[in-house]
């Protein structure tokens, strides 16, 4: 190749790379400014969503309604304790499924004169237990808490306690959320019928024993509380101190998943707080539970034979501690 050809090959290059240099920076400029639109219309979009959310948590409101029936039913207890009448509940129960077999506050309150109502919920967390005694508390005043600490350490992950109090903030500020599907009910699409319960009580009295054997095996070892169940607990501790309203934890007999390591760790936050703490899981003799009599399926609940046992072991040291909180305020 001539020297003359090679000249003009480089003039070639270099006039094909200069044209594409200006481009790339117009590309780079509307690039720019796309994310920028977008940015935008992300800044639009939010409020827009915040609107439609809370002006669906006012449309799709079961109790505003005047449809209680139409609440999901894990929710069913709590709202129907939220419906209560103002100052008409001395004892709140909170929890998971073992505090909504824990007591009977019809048999309580025949056996004290204690007014109680339990606000359970099948799987509730500790961040979701804070949300709905914060809420109580806005018409009840109660001189007793209970609170079943079986959420504290029920094994969960971290990440999955993340996701769940993430979940009960969205829940709480965005109701329809969790009411979502009420259009069905509205609509006629669906229908739903009312949860029977006492106050918040899962009444059953199917019988399945526990055949497990020993389970509460004494050991030094303590079981894990993640961090975010252990700062909503505080927080319910905090409310509980700001309400005058008197915390104590009761475990329930829960021979198929309870033992001593989760004890020691509940036993632990207790003396940290200076709460109560009656572990129902120790006082076989004192309650008279019977694994083959009183459990409703095979050692997680006890059925309506063992919540009457139960209710009547507790009523005298609820009366006490209903006393105590009236002379102390």
């Amino acid at each position: 190749m001539q020297a003359s050809e090679k000249q003009e090959m480089k003039h070639m290059v270099k006039k094909d790379i200069k044209p594409n240099s200006k481009p790339n920076t117009e590309q780079s400029t509307e690039e720019k400014q796309g994310d920028g639109r977008w940015t935008l219309e992300c800044l639009l979009y939010i409020p827009a969503l915040v609107l439609l959310l809370l002006a669906g948590s006012r449309i799709f409101e079961p109790a505003r309604l005047g449809h209680p029936e139409w609440i999901n039913d894990r929710d069913v207890y709590v709202y129907s304790a939220l419906q209560q009448p103002e100052d008409t509940i001395d004892l709140a129960v909170l929890g998971d499924s073992e505090a909504m077999v824990l007591l009977s506050p019809e048999m309580l309150e025949k056996e004290t004169g204690i007014s109680a109502y339990i606000t359970g919920q099948s799987g509730q967390s500790s961040s979701e237990s804070y949300y709905v005694l914060r809420e109580l508390c806005k018409k009840q005043h109660p001189k007793v808490v209970i609170f079943e600490p079986d959420t504290l350490v029920d094994d969960s992950n971290e990440r999955r306690e993340l996701i769940e109090d993430f979940n009960t903030a969205a829940y709480h500020m965005f109701p329809v959320l969790r009411h979502h599907g009420c259009w069905k009910y509205m609509t006629g699409t669906e229908t739903k019928s009312t949860v029977e319960h006492d106050r918040g009580f899962s009444v059953r009295d199917d019988v399945v024993p526990y055949e497990g054997g020993e389970y509460m095996l004494p050991t030094e070892k303590k079981a894990y509380i993640p961090p975010s169940s252990r700062r909503y607990f505080e927080k319910i501790v905090s409310l509980c101190e700001k309400q005058q309203t008197r915390l104590i934890l009761v475990s329930a007999p829960a021979p198929s998943h309870f033992n001593f390591e989760k004890h020691n760790a509940i036993e632990k936050l207790a003396e940290e707080k200076g709460l109560t703490y009656m572990d129902l899981n120790l006082c076989y003799d004192e309650t008279g539970i019977d694994f083959t009599t009183d459990m409703l399926d095979g050692g997680d609940h006890i059925n309506l034979s063992g919540t009457q046992k139960v209710t009547k072991y507790l009523a005298g040291e609820l009366l006490d501690h209903l006393q105590e909180a009236q002379e102390e305020k």
